[in-house]
């Protein structure tokens, strides 16, 4: 195997594929020397065991590969680890659980709506362009009741921010990342406070340690939720779109029962793993199907192997839309899983919905080809389609 595995060069998926099965297969964990030395956890078992075990495998030096050093601070709440993740996690969480995402849901409905009334009818698009990537985006600004003319100027820092992540080198996107979320906790400590309960202001109000949040602490945890599911949910949406192209009519079947359509976002998310790697640190020493692990070392948790681990899944590169159980880890798992799943599925809910209302067709443009995303969160990243309308389909 070879000496280095660079995770920010673009990979088709075929070639991911293959890669993960290599280092599945690899006795013991692969070791790779970029990036200052690292492991890779592929197999669905050892990926577990990392996610369940933040005393061992610590999230606290930054879950970046390469960590972020200067190019940006560390995330709040996840770069923080045991026991202040907790206390940080839950200045936020009662606002991202199923209860208040189902309340969202109308608000994300029209959203997605939207989005779905600008696809022209026929033509060829940039499904990702359309409604994949500009979905999420709005949705965050939704959350931190941001004007959604922001999001342009929103999605070209994020992007910036990732090539600093992955390049090392700056381009301002993560400063003015950081002045724009200063911006949004300004605007909302400037207004006058009412009984209505949203993120921004559960942050502005938080403690951790029976102390008030830092100003930079509050500015990370807004970032964090600006920046958190844009891609991740961008690559859910776009698989969704290729599964909705070859099964729309079994789709028609599923419109009207939200367990079922649940049940597919799942399977999606296994099947795409958004979240592709993250990085651990080793903080004690440990022993990981038999490679032992020494305290600095670093271990990069490969979900999307572990997600198509055939000893875990049958028929793992297949989307499965009943398939059950599915103890998939793309939204992680243990006290670092997705704070936003919740959120996540209703905005693949609202997707599915109004794109099967809405079109009798849905095809890929097989005479230009899709592209994909490197680094962290590998995925679809530009989908060309084209889609007909249902009213417009007999003319």
């Amino acid at each position: 195997m070879d000496e280095t595995f660079d995770i920010h060069r673009n990979w088709t998926p075929e070639e991911a594929a293959q890669r993960w099965e290599e280092m599945r297969e690899h006795e013991g964990l692969c070791k790779f020397s970029n990036h200052g030395g690292f492991h890779v956890a592929a197999r669905f078992d050892d990926v577990l065991k990392v996610l369940m075990s933040p005393e061992i495998f610590g999230s606290s030096k930054g879950i970046t590969l390469p960590p972020p050093d200067k190019v940006r601070s560390l995330h709040i709440p996840a770069e923080v680890d045991p026991p202040l993740h907790a206390q940080y996690r839950n200045i936020v969480q009662p606002l991202f659980g199923a209860t208040q995402a189902r309340a969202m849901e109308p608000d994300i409905a029209a959203i997605a709506a939207d989005l779905v009334s600008r696809i022209p009818d026929g033509e060829p698009v940039d499904f990702v362009r359309m409604l994949a990537r500009p979905l999420p985006i709005r949705v965050a600004l939704m959350l931190l009741d941001v004007p959604l003319d922001h999001a342009e100027e929103l999605e070209v820092m994020v992007e910036d921010l990732h090539h600093e992540v992955a390049t090392g080198e700056a381009r301002g996107g993560g400063k003015r990342l950081e002045a724009f979320a200063y911006s949004v906790l300004d605007r909302h400590s400037e207004a006058l406070r009412d009984n209505k309960a949203n993120v921004v202001t559960a942050i502005l109000d938080g403690n951790v340690g029976g102390r008030p949040l830092s100003r930079e602490e509050q500015m990370s945890m807004v970032r964090l939720i600006m920046v958190g599911g844009f891609d991740t949910t961008s690559i859910a949406l776009a698989n969704l779109a290729v599964w909705l192209s070859d099964n729309l009519e079994a789709a028609r079947e599923m419109r009207d029962e939200p367990r079922r359509i649940d049940d597919l976002s799942e399977e999606i998310v296994r099947f795409s793993s958004p979240s592709t790697y993250l990085r651990r640190e080793v903080m004690q020493p440990v022993e990981l199907s038999g490679t032992q692990l020494q305290p600095g070392e670093s271990v990069l948790v490969a979900y999307a192997s572990a997600n198509r681990d055939p000893r875990k899944f049958e028929c793992p590169a297949s989307i499965v839309p009943d398939r059950k159980p599915n103890p998939h880890v793309g939204f992680g798992a243990g006290r670092h899983r997705c704070i936003g799943s919740f959120i996540a599925k209703a905005q693949m809910r609202a997707a599915f919905e109004g794109l099967v209302d809405a079109f009798a067709r849905i095809e890929i443009d097989t005479e230009r080809p899709a592209s994909y995303s490197s680094g962290l969160g590998q995925g679809i990243s530009s989908l060309p389609m084209r889609l007909w309308r249902t009213d417009a389909i007999n003319r």
